[in-house]
């Protein structure tokens, strides 16, 4: 419940204090165990999550054959390989559950089976055997547990975008958007978003590409998952060191050790943090100069045999020539102004990569090789 809602900390601590409060049974402990590997893959940590997964497997070796806890286990094994990339694996571990025949599965871990299947089936570019994969997985996947829907709509979207069918891909965008929200999944909503961005942008509608793009920086900003990584990180650290600390019963030595580690890595940290700002202050400063002669130079350029000067405005206008959209336009205005990268990401609301991507587009469509051509060709006008 707590990861669905986001709160990936707080379930962390919950599980970690069960482990800690001692007086568990074996089976127990392997549960929680479990339960830790899926709150790590449920954030993308999938290198923790197979951890506490073998660590878990290790356990249930010792429990009986037909404990449901290997069942189980066999199951998040395939799917953390998957979203981890490890498709051979994930292959291997989805033929042993099919060998397994296992009678009491659980429909929806099934429907996310059956949806790897048919991601398999994209990948061989079999996209016809996809989409009835993927289908498939939809309709058990509506039947039992309606709020993960939007992981099945995230890789039909991918396929239609494959199969230039923008319009199906948006109408999965729109319903896998409104289910996400309503069910208050926010993570759904960012892949949703990511996939409908990808779509537009091997389709061509960069100006869409870009709308979605701006609403993923959004999300993103909202979910901070690094933030959250950190923070189970720590609480999974307290949770060692304090098991630690009652196996050998020296925990005065190690505190002592672990502020001293903190503090040193916090003087590292201060010490980097005060080269790369006056470094990044240095660079900047130098490159604000760079620019101030620069368009120095083309406030002060004449026009031709004309006695008047010819605004900045008024070069970017002929420049442009209604090549670019408003959007573009506009972050073209910002670099001919001198802002950096950073800058301007800050006065769009935009971050530093999306403003790189848009740039390169600039460059493409005004056949423009770098900055340094952007300024000459400005000057030339």
């Amino acid at each position: 419940m707590y990861n669905r809602e986001g709160k990936h900390k707080l379930s962390q601590k919950v599980l970690s204090d069960y482990l800690l409060s001692g007086n568990l049974t074996k089976e127990e402990e392997a549960n929680i165990l479990f339960y830790i590997a899926t709150t790590y893959r449920s954030v993308n940590d999938h290198m923790m999550c197979l951890d506490y997964l073998n660590q878990a497997s290790a356990i249930v070796k010792e429990l009986p054959v037909g404990n449901l806890l290997r069942m189980r286990l066999d199951y998040e094994y395939a799917f953390v390989y998957f979203d981890y990339n490890q498709y051979d694996k994930c292959r291997q571990a989805m033929a042993h559950i099919a060998a397994q025949k296992y009678l009491n599965s659980n429909p929806e871990d099934d429907a996310y089976i059956l949806m790897q299947q048919g991601f398999l089936f994209l990948k061989d570019r079999k996209l016809h055997d996809a989409e009835l994969k993927y289908k498939e997985a939809l309709g058990v996947m509506r039947e039992v547990n309606s709020c993960n829907t939007p992981v099945v709509f995230g890789k039909m979207i991918e396929l239609y975008g494959l199969q230039k069918n923008v319009k199906k891909a948006e109408a999965l965008y729109k319903e896998s958007m409104k289910l996400s929200d309503s069910c208050g999944i926010l993570k759904y909503k960012i892949y949703s978003a990511t996939e409908m961005e990808k779509v537009y942008k091997i389709n061509g509608d960069l100006d869409k590409a870009f709308i979605v793009g701006s609403l993923l920086d959004t999300l993103r900003n909202e979910d901070d998952l690094e933030t959250k990584v950190a923070e189970m990180h720590m609480i999974d650290k307290s949770y060692l060191e304090k098991e630690q600390l009652k196996q050998e019963e020296t925990g005065l030595l190690e505190v002592i050790l672990v502020l001293v580690v903190v503090i040193l890595i916090s003087v590292f940290v201060v010490f980097l943090f005060y080269k790369k700002t006056k470094r990044l202050k240095r660079d900047k400063f130098r490159i604000k100069k760079e620019l101030d002669v620069k368009n120095e130079e083309l406030n002060n350029y004449p026009n031709g045999n004309d006695s008047e000067n010819v605004s900045i405005e008024q070069k970017l206008e002929i420049l442009v020539a209604g090549k670019l959209t408003e959007r573009q336009t506009e972050l073209l205005k910002l670099m001919a102004d001198g802002l950096s990268n950073k800058e301007i990401g800050e006065k769009l609301f935009i971050t530093e990569s999306t403003v790189k991507y848009h740039i390169k587009n600039i460059y493409s469509l005004l056949e423009l090789k770098d900055r340094k051509d952007f300024f000459k060709k400005l000057r030339n006008v």
